[in-house]
């Protein structure tokens, strides 16, 4: 076990997280996969390379408890996922605080809460961290505010924990992925159910109905990002950033363009809906 350099992922129970625990697992890591479910351990645990690890990233408990067993069954740690996820949608008139705080409290604290525990280990190995961020991390767009700003804040602690631990030998990157075939747009449906109050509703429905569709029929498969996911804990020196979309010129565009511009980009393209 110990010829091993063993990576942690937390998210692993689906999508993106899954896809990096099978990958790397299959090229020869030890893999300390992470879900909260009893019965997506119990699957995690029949892939070759994989121990499955109960943690909610919400939970200091679990955080402190995986830490605690990562330490006892020795081997150290070499690289850390940040995976854990959850999108929630809608009019931001429409948003509760809870809404708010639960969004941030998964992409945001549940990021910081892991890496402050599993910092130490990091350290002793000057292994690296990555963060799965998104297109919406730099790109926001209407009705999908929540997401967009915690992905917008995880950026940014991003960009902060890399130069600070410049001088430890520790690399943080940061993997930006466009649209995924993830189950996370089957949860998407359901928060379209919502009642909303606002004016804005019915447009933020029809925007959430296509984004819905472009991303379970256009988006890549997970297997992409996780191969991302591998490159930026192998090579040795990675990018600090990895767009991971089928066409990046949209972005390059985007990133160009004055901010005025980009709305009425995106009202026209509203208007078309």
């Amino acid at each position: 076990m110990n010829e091993k350099r063993w990576v942690l992922v937390t998210g692993a129970s689906t999508g993106i997280g899954r896809a990096c625990a099978e990958l790397l697992a299959s090229r020869g890591f030890g893999v300390y996969a992470c879900a909260r479910k009893r019965g997506d351990l119990r699957a995690l645990e029949g892939i070759d390379g994989v121990v499955s690890l109960k943690l909610d990233v919400t939970s200091p408990g679990d955080v402190a408890a995986a830490a605690k067993l990562v330490r006892k069954r020795g081997g150290g740690l070499y690289g850390l996922v940040n995976n854990a996820g959850i999108a929630v949608a809608g009019p931001l008139s429409d948003i509760s605080d809870r809404e708010m705080q639960a969004q941030f409290q998964v992409n945001l604290f549940g990021v910081h809460r892991v890496t402050r525990e599993f910092l130490p280990l990091l350290m002793d190995s000057r292994g690296r961290i990555v963060m799965i961020s998104s297109d919406s991390g730099f790109f926001a767009t209407p009705f999908f505010g929540p997401y967009c700003a915690s992905k917008f804040a995880l950026e940014g602690y991003s960009d902060s924990l890399r130069r600070e631990l410049a001088a430890c030998g520790v690399g943080v990157v940061i993997v930006e992925p466009g649209r995924v075939t993830t189950p996370i747009w089957d949860k998407g449906e359901k928060s379209l159910e919502r009642s909303g109050k606002s004016p804005f509703a019915e447009t933020a429905r029809k925007i959430g109905e296509h984004a819905i569709r472009k991303g379970k029929t256009a988006g890549l498969p997970p297997s992409a990002i996780a191969e991302k996911v591998r490159e930026a804990l192998t090579v040795r020196r990675p990018a600090l950033r990895y767009l991971v979309a089928p066409s990046t010129l949209k972005y390059r565009v985007i990133r160009l363009l004055p901010a005025r511009r980009v709305d009425r980009m995106i009202q026209r393209e509203i208007e078309r809906m």
